[in-house]
């Protein structure tokens, strides 16, 4: 709160005092009552005023002289001359209540830059004098006393003194000070005092009217307050119609709280620059709790400086495209530290989006990046607020809005297009940054009294990096690829001709029903293990009615690589439907039985230590195919297999597409993976590429180009290459600039294996060239193709090893048993079925006993001759 220091002055003690002895004086003579009234409504006035006034202190000492006096009248006869004298003073001290009521309203800005105030207080001094003396002539006053108080100037103080030198040092026009934002700004913070939009709305409005308003104000309150005054003396005077305008409240936009002029000072508000950020739960631009910031409370949004809450309201009109519609703009940004100087001229629609319109065409005029770090100008503009400008530009010539620095290399401004007769015609934007040798600049045309664009945007100058046109087209170094190129089909198809192994004893037939026969890690995955599952079904084939029911007691795999002659154990070997607690489980003649299963099987120690995991494809099975023999065992300890097969058939791999400028790629072999780079047209406005998802825009291209004529360095880093899969490979981008012609015109891709791989084998090296981007002069130049110092490292020699697909160790064909043939139809003794051997057609039992016999025998030897090969292999 502003500290009140009129309150104890000399000339309002002298006035309290004097309005002590009036009372009487009004109970007797009524026709004076109107004077102390007046007199009390001043004293307090001036009691809540913030600053003295030494215009006002004048003032009331003059009518403090005057009223003085009248205390003469009760002791004199009151004639109708001294009726008529009473009548003028009482005008008087009410033209001096209207006064300094109109003039305490103003702020302190206006009140002193208000050059002409002082004559009104000089001609309302002129007017007390006069009063003064025919008073002191009606009483018969003679010069008892000294005069001097009427016959003296009205005072300067040393506030209007600096008003008038400054007014004097850029011009002497007050008109063209009133009517000039920045120069009254200018003078506020010379005499340190606080600036809002309220004081241009003071400075252009006519003192006058408000004086005449006062008046008949006070009328009112004369016309109220006379009758109780008499009755009563001062003690119920009401003053509050008049004092309550002084005391009108406001809420101030920057800390969100009530405030009058009266308590309003230079370190009345508490604020922050910038808005609260409900991310980090601080304020950006101090990262306190407490307002970092203090000046003067503001009824209204303003840019004079950065204040919390405006950011808000400025984000809510320029990030929305309903909110105004820009006419022209300018951007240009530092390619060494991307900062960026700009300015645009819009019209406003609305203060919101989906908000309601605005009530008058507004233009709207932005400088510099709307933030508290930057320095910034956002303020919009009517017809009737551009006619104030124009009055003030055409007597001061100022036509600078804003400026955002006085360096001439790097800034943004917008300034006021004038015509011959000092008329605004339209806005002028500029903006440069130290990496451009010209600035951006737009005219944009504009009609006075619609506040609207009146014509096209003009183009004066193009700033930037701004390229020439190549002479001719630019030729490429060859790509290259080192490493094998994998096939994304399958080796062979799946053997599915494996046949059922099994003993005499063990009439069953094993065939998979699953297709294919085995599927690699459907439902887990493993670094260690590939899991795989399939489907086979059991069938008894032992003759129906012969009541041999096969009992399957237990079930176990092996496995081995093609090209290996040994069959070694899984890891495990379960069923997947849980009927492993079915077992052992009778299989009835002509019946069948379907088991799922599913094994689980290790890879070798270097696969292993690779941690790779893979679903619905085996890593182990990635080089050669793999077979799972899977073996029943009947109740009896006899056994049958059957052997499965997996054959690795690859997803398809990454190709180029159509759409791509460049696709680059090398493979690995061991992980059987392809690492790809993909170059594609834009996929955004402002970008040029899209390399490996990262954009690359205009702005990075120019960045290039100015790093190659600053450096001599054509080949330029991009910056966006990266490591993959933890260092198991990487790849960069680089920009090929030709400085002749002050553009890039091409990029080069290098691709390797990464710091996780010791030894170096497999890579690629690519070139694309670069779409047209930016602005060009029309201007060919000789094209200049860049010095390049990157490649690819020097690499190991890599041959593909070659892996066994097929072998025969699995083919096996199950013996045929013979054909029982019938007996030759010649003449002869016929052999009965009967037990003594009679019978038609018939088989003798001697040739029944032999053939059992010849069976037996064979499948001895046969189950011999496998276990030879068993004990072959182990050997």
């Amino acid at each position: 709160m502003a500290t009140i220091t009129n309150s104890n002055s000399p000339q309002l003690n002298n006035a309290m005092q004097v309005l002590g002895v009036l009372s009487d004086v009004g109970r007797a003579l009524p026709f004076v009552a109107p004077a102390f009234i007046l007199l009390k409504i001043i004293v307090d006035l001036e009691k809540r005023a913030a600053d003295v006034d030494a215009k006002c202190n004048d003032l009331i000492e003059r009518i403090t002289f005057m009223v003085s006096h009248l205390p003469a009248l009760l002791k004199v006869e009151i004639m109708a001359s001294t009726r008529q004298v009473i009548d003028r003073m009482n005008e008087g001290i009410k033209d001096a209540a209207a006064l300094i009521a109109a003039y305490r309203k103003q702020g302190r800005v206006a009140r002193r830059l208000s050059l002409t105030n002082r004559e009104k207080f000089t001609v309302c001094a002129e007017t007390i004098n006069n009063c003064s003396r025919d008073l002191l002539m009606s009483l018969q006053i003679h010069q008892t006393v000294q005069l001097d108080i009427l016959t003296r100037e009205v005072p300067i103080d040393d506030d209007d003194a600096a008003a008038k030198t400054f007014v004097e040092s850029h011009g002497g026009s007050i008109d063209a000070i009133v009517h000039d934002r920045e120069l009254v700004k200018e003078f506020a913070q010379q005499q340190q005092l606080v600036m809002d939009d309220s004081v241009m709305e003071q400075l252009n409005a006519n003192i006058a009217d408000s004086v005449q308003q006062n008046h008949v104000r006070l009328e009112g309150v004369l016309r109220d307050n006379v009758s109780g005054a008499i009755k009563d003396g001062l003690k119920s005077l009401a003053t509050e119609m008049l004092l309550a305008e002084a005391e009108q409240k406001f809420h101030c936009i920057q800390c969100d709280k009530e405030f009058t002029d009266y308590t309003n000072g230079p370190k009345a508000c508490s604020f922050h620059r910038a808005e609260y950020d409900s991310w980090s739960k601080s304020y950006p631009c101090c990262s306190i709790a407490h307002p970092c910031e203090f000046g003067p409370h503001r009824a209204k949004h303003h840019c004079d400086y950065p204040y919390g809450t405006f950011f808000p309201r400025s984000r809510g009109v320029l990030n929305y495209t309903d909110t105004h519609e820009e006419w022209t703009s300018v951007e240009d940004t530092n390619l060494e530290t991307d900062d960026t100087q700009k300015a645009s001229v819009s019209e406003l629609y609305r203060w919101a989006s989906r908000g309601g319109r605005v009530d008058d065409k507004t233009l709207l005029i932005t400088v510099g990046r709307v933030w508290y770090k930057y320095p910034y100008y956002f303020n919009t503009f009517t017809a009737n607020q551009l006619e104030e400008i124009t009055k003030s530009v055409r007597l001061s010539r100022r036509v600078l809005i804003f400026r955002t620095s006085a360096n001439e290399d790097e800034f943004a401004q917008a300034e006021w297009i004038l015509s011959v007769s000092g008329k605004i015609t339209g806005v002028r934007i500029t903006a440069k940054t130290a990496t451009s040798p010209s600035p951006y600049v737009r005219v944009c045309p504009i009609d006075l009294a619609t506040c609207t664009k009146s014509g096209d945007i003009i183009n004066v100058s193009e700033g930037g990096m701004r390229s020439y046109t190549p002479s001719k087209p630019y030729a490429l170094p060859q790509n290259i690829r080192i490493g094998p190129e994998l096939s994304s089909e399958q080796t062979r198809p799946v053997r599915t001709n494996f046949k059922t192994r099994t003993t005499p004893a063990l009439k069953v037939i094993l065939k998979t029903m699953s297709e294919p026969p085995l599927t690699a890690n459907p439902t887990y995955g493993s670094a260690k293990y590939d899991y795989f599952q399939g489907t086979v079904s059991v069938f008894n084939n032992n003759p129906a009615g012969s009541l041999n029911p096969v009992t399957i007691s237990g079930i176990r795999a092996e496995y081995r690589m093609v090209g290996s002659q040994k069959y070694a154990p899984v890891e495990e070997c379960k069923f997947t439907d849980g009927s492993e607690s079915l077992l052992p489980y009778s299989i009835d003649p002509r019946k069948s039985w379907q088991i799922n299963f599913q094994v689980l099987v290790p890879r070798t120690e270097e696969d292993a230590k690779l941690g790779v995991t893979w679903w619905n494809r085996a890593f182990m099975a990635r080089n050669q195919p793999v077979r799972i023999k899977l073996i029943l065992e009947d109740i009896e300890g006899e056994e049958c297999s059957l052997v499965l097969e997996h054959v690795f058939k690859p997803y398809p791999y990454k190709k180029a597409s159509e759409k791509d400028l460049g696709f680059f790629f090398f493979d690995n072999p061991v992980g059987l993976e392809r690492y790809a780079i993909q170059v594609e047209p834009a996929s955004s406005d402002g970008s040029v590429v899209r390399i490996d998802g990262n954009d690359v825009d205009v702005k990075r291209l120019n960045k290039a180009v100015y790093q190659a004529l600053k450096s001599g360095k054509t080949e330029i880093d991009l910056e966006i290459g990266k490591e993959r899969n933890d260092g198991e490979w990487e790849w960069a981008a680089y920009a090929l600039v030709d400085i002749s012609c002050r553009r890039v015109y091409a990029f080069k891709i290098i691709m390797q294996e990464g710091k996780k791989v010791p030894v170096k084998r497999f890579g690629c090296q690519g070139y694309v060239l670069c779409p047209d981007y930016g602005e060009s002069m029309n201007r060919a130049r000789p094209i200049s193709h860049a010095t390049e110092t990157a490649k690819l490292p020097p690499m190991e020699p890599y041959s593909q090893p070659e892996y066994p697909q097929d072998d025969a160790v699995d083919d096996f064909k199950p013996p045929v048993p013979p054909k029982i043939l019938p007996s030759p139809s010649t003449e002869g003794p016929s052999f009965s079925n009967g037990v003594n051997g009679h019978g038609s057609g018939g088989v003798p039992p001697e040739l029944n006993a032999r053939l059992a016999s010849i069976d037996t025998n064979l499948a001895r030897i046969a189950d011999a001759l496998e276990r030879l090969i068993g004990v072959g292999r182990i050997s």
